[in-house]
């Protein structure tokens, strides 16, 4: 028996004693003293069928007959996203959230869970092709596949390389940008470093323009970073862990605990 089932049972029985009373001839204030009610729940239950009374205020909702369904796409291991998809098949129409939050509640009363849904990549290449208006394909370049070729080196075609060339220059420098940045940490060549900054200092592109004054702004650091393996990514890696260690710890006694928590995590670090 469910939390619901054992919840409406217990108002009839409640309701079911509270009119027994008032026909035995009790006060208000009799009965609220012996059942340990408010005398407005009494005045509220005085009178109707008891079944309908406690069936009062609860809310039914339109999946509950697709419940044992739903059950059975739970144990034949369904995701609920091809659950939800079948049960508007089956004639559901409410929203898809009350949908899911439906599921999720299922799950919590049965302790199991539905199976995650797999992630299936629509495409992987940069190239797809479309139906136009007069039946005939034409192919374009995706916005992944553009992200592919500037990040991952992906290969195009020598036609998509010349169409972003000629009607989008801001990509083609921007991939440019990314290339010869790249391999200035490759070479560990500060000398390429000057030139990146003299030329993108005058570029167009207002994000590119900020990024190089930026790297002239901080070119000790950035130096260091060009031509040393060396980093302070430790330093400021324990910094943060002191300051979520201080986040979690304030208000809370005093600093001696704070000491004893430092000390715990530096064991528990050093095994």
């Amino acid at each position: 028996m469910d939390n619901s089932s054992v919840f409406l049972e217990k108002r009839y029985k409640m309701i079911c004693q509270i009119q027994k009373f008032l026909s035995e001839g009790c006060s208000y204030r009799e009965i609220a003293k012996r059942m340990g009610v408010g005398r407005n729940t009494i005045a509220k239950y005085r009178e109707g069928d008891p079944k309908e009374l406690s069936m009062y205020g609860i809310r039914q909702s339109k999946l509950d007959i697709f419940y044992d369904f739903i059950i059975q796409c739970l144990d034949s291991g369904w995701s609920k996203s091809k659950t939800v998809k079948e049960i508007y098949a089956k004639g559901y129409t409410g929203s898809k959230s009350n949908a899911f939050e439906y599921l999720c509640k299922i799950e919590q009363k049965e302790n199991k869970y539905f199976e995650a849904q797999p992630y299936i990549r629509t495409m992987t290449e940069g190239l797809k092709y479309r139906t136009g208006s007069i039946g005939k394909e034409k192919d374009y370049i995706t916005r992944e596949g553009i992200f592919r070729y500037m990040w991952m080196n992906t290969e195009l075609t020598v036609a998509h390389k010349n169409f972003i060339h000629d009607h989008y220059p801001a990509v083609w420098e921007l991939h440019c940008c990314i290339k010869e940045f790249r391999n200035i940490f490759k070479k560990r060549n500060v000398p390429l470093l000057y030139l990146f900054i003299e030329k993108y200092c005058k570029s167009k592109i207002k994000a590119l323009k900020s990024f190089a004054e930026g790297l002239k702004r901080d070119i000790d650091a950035v130096e260091n970073a060009v031509v040393y393996d060396y980093s302070n990514g430790f330093v400021e890696g324990t910094n943060s862990r002191l300051k979520m260690i201080k986040r979690t710890m304030y208000g809370r006694c005093r600093k001696r605990l704070l000491e004893a928590k430092l000390r715990y995590v530096r064991k528990c670090r050093n095994g």
